[in-house]
């Protein structure tokens, strides 16, 4: 993709199949939980599918925005992906077998490699510039990733 936007992505090794990390995955409604971004969602219909709708609130410091999500890829227990409105963005978890556990990969693509106008504008005056605020999703992706990691031990135990 010469001259785009590249992709966004972190990892983590979980000692679980893919199914128990699935198992964890597929309870989206937990996203408050594990991104330091997301602040609150709304799900139709409320059991996850393909284009199930989400509703969400986005919350940095002071600043709140709105975001419509639609699932497009749902695939138990290799594939989870929403395509965000707005930014144009493919979010998405793929869950790969690895030796005795399961590699999950979160990932954000921008449609056409390119962001949007909109989404320029708002991270320009509101989020600490574009750079930073790739930054912070990273870290925000790593952080989330953690926290579904500590889930999947935790429902193991």
């Amino acid at each position: 993709m010469s001259g785009g936007v590249p992709p966004l992505e972190a990892s983590t090794f979980l000692p679980a199949t893919p199914e128990q990390v699935w198992d964890v995955l597929q309870d989206q409604t937990r996203m408050r939980r594990w991104s330091p971004e997301t602040w609150a969602q709304l799900f139709y219909p409320r059991r996850l599918s393909h284009n199930q709708v989400s509703l969400n609130l986005n919350k940095r410091g002071w600043f709140v925005w709105p975001t419509v999500s639609r699932y497009v890829d749902v695939a138990r227990p290799q594939r989870l992906a929403f395509h965000v409105y707005g930014p144009a963005a493919r979010w998405s978890y793929r869950l790969d077998p690895e030796g005795d556990g399961t590699r999950l990969t979160l990932r954000r693509d921008l449609a056409g490699g390119r962001r949007t106008l909109l989404s320029r504008v708002v991270a320009t005056l509101a989020l600490g510039g574009i750079a930073g605020h790739d930054e912070e999703l990273r870290e925000g992706m790593s952080h989330t990733l953690a926290a579904i990691s500590a889930e999947v031990r935790a429902s193991g135990d």
